[in-house]
C-alpha cells in the first residue's frame, strides 16, 4: 500500500463573480451568480514510503490546495485521498501524528517567545518524550547550528532563520510524511 494514495481528485471552489465599484458591492450582496474555479482537476499519483517527491507547476495550478487537502485542511469535491490508509480530512487528529508540514507564509512557532519555548510547545503538543525531544534538538543543532537561535524571539527571526525553525519544528514528532510547501 502506497503511503499517499491520490486517484482522480478534485476541489472545486464556488465564487461569486464580483463587479467593480461601491454599487457593483452593494448588487453582489443580493447577486446569485456565481462561477466555479477548478482549483484542482482530476489528478492522480501514489508516493511510496521513503520516496521524496517534488510537485511543481505555475502559480494557481493547485499545489498548495492539493497540499491541503493532503494534510487535511481542505476536503476533496470527489476523487480519492488517503495518507498512510486514513483520509485526512476525517482523521486530523490522528493524521497531525503522523505529518509534518510547513506553509511559506504561516509559522507554527508562537511570534512573541523565544524559540526554544516554541519548540517545548510543539513538544508537548506532539507529546514527544524528553529524551527523543533532547536528540532532536541536539541534531538539528549539529546540522544547522540551531541552538545560536534558541533565544531568539521568533518575530525578530529573518524569513531564512523562521523557515529553518518552521522546517526543524516539523520534524520534531518524526512525522511519517513532510509537506514542504513553498
Amino acid at each position: 500500500m502506497s503511503l499517499i494514495h491520490i486517484q482522480n481528485l478534485n476541489k472545486h471552489f464556488k465564487v461569486l463573480n464580483r463587479r467593480e465599484g461601491i454599487g457593483g458591492a452593494f448588487r453582489d450582496l443580493f447577486s446569485g451568480s456565481y462561477r466555479t474555479v477548478k482549483a484542482v482537476d482530476d489528478i492522480s499519483f501514489d508516493i511510496e514510503a521513503g520516496e521524496i517527491v517534488g510537485y511543481i507547476g505555475p502559480n494557481g495550478a493547485g499545489k498548495s490546495t492539493t497540499i491541503k487537502m493532503m494534510t487535511g485542511i481542505l476536503k476533496p469535491s470527489s476523487g480519492v485521498l488517503q495518507v498512510n490508509g486514513l483520509m485526512p480530512y476525517s482523521n486530523r487528529i490522528k493524521q497531525a501524528q503522523i505529518m509534518g508540514v510547513v506553509f511559506g507564509q504561516r509559522t507554527q512557532l508562537w511570534w512573541d517567545l523565544p524559540v526554544i519555548e516554541s519548540f517545548k510547545i510543539l513538544r508537548e503538543i506532539y507529546k514527544v518524550d524528553q529524551k527523543t525531544f533532547d536528540e532532536h534538538m541536539g541534531m538539528f543543532n549539529e546540522l544547522v547550528g540551531l541552538k545560536a537561535l534558541y533565544s531568539q524571539q521568533v518575530r525578530t527571526l529573518s524569513l531564512g532563520q523562521r523557515m529553518l525553525c518552521d522546517i526543524a519544528a516539523s520534524f520534531l514528532h518524526n512525522p511519517q510524511v513532510v509537506f514542504l510547501d513553498e
